[in-house]
């Protein structure tokens, strides 16, 4: 099972529609059987895929009282839920997050950064992939699933920061080397616009910084906001716009990566 992380520590960038997207066309598209964790408080890819609960069990269950990393009662299929599309299940999350967060930071044990990674060795025969909506800041849940993950996907917005921002991301990851080893960042430019500006940042990318960048560009498009405030993944709202056109081309190049 390949483990997909979306993080980008600046909000308002599509990262939660990136991670619905390439869940959905993986999974109804692609006939993959795929799982999607939410490891954001927020809860917002539990909401597109009409799971979240405000006092259900999920992530937080997952992390703090799991069978096989702590000796709790849960084990990961517990927490797993199914959704409305027969190929995508989910790890909901919700406001409890943030209580887990503080209650792993506050433990000295061994195991306090491997969790999701044990959590997700129980499921890895029944799912061919697993992409997580992280939240933005680097707390204990979201290190938990960078620590497991195979390749974290960085959506990029032109707004100002955004060199620092992945420059901060790259040290980040590169600290967690020690532990997972394995680990790559791959840049995704989104809600570009076709303008100098984002012309200049899209080649910079791919050409001058440094890191592996996604050939395919995401597109602005009022589809993809009308998407969030219908609260569905955006390749069901809108099959044939050209973002979801942009999110299908972007799956091509993680299938090529994953699989080759």
């Amino acid at each position: 099972m390949n483990i997909v992380a979306i993080m980008n520590q600046k909000g308002g960038i599509g990262k939660t529609m990136t991670a619905a997207s390439i869940a959905y066309i993986l999974g109804e598209e692609h006939g993959k059987k795929v799982l999607v964790a939410d490891a954001d408080q927020q809860g917002n890819i539990s909401m597109l895929y009409d799971r979240y609960e405000p006092e259900g069990i999920g992530m937080s269950e997952l992390l703090e009282r799991n069978i096989k990393t702590m000796g709790g009662r849960y084990r990961t299929s517990d927490v797993v839920q199914a959704t409305p599309h027969g190929n995508i299940d989910i790890i909901p999350a919700n406001g409890y997050l943030m209580r887990t967060n503080m209650q792993l930071l506050l433990q000295e044990k061994e195991d306090q950064v491997m969790r999701f990674r044990a959590a997700m060795e129980e499921v890895e025969d029944a799912y061919d992939c697993c992409i997580v909506d992280c939240g933005l800041l680097m707390d204990m849940a979201v290190t938990n699933v960078l620590v497991a993950a195979d390749i974290v996907v960085v959506p990029v917005k032109i707004g100002g920061f955004e060199i620092s921002a992945i420059n901060n991301m790259a040290e980040q990851l590169e600290d967690l080397r020690s532990i997972n080893s394995g680990i790559r960042m791959k840049l995704l430019m989104t809600m570009r616009q076709k303008n100098q500006t984002s012309l200049q940042v899209e080649r910079w990318l791919k050409e001058a910084s440094g890191y592996g960048c996604f050939r395919t560009a995401v597109r602005r498009s009022i589809v993809a906001e009308k998407a969030t405030m219908e609260g569905v993944p955006l390749p069901r709202f809108s099959k044939n716009g050209i973002v979801t056109q942009d999110y299908r081309k972007v799956v091509a190049e993680l299938l090529e990566d994953m699989e080759g």
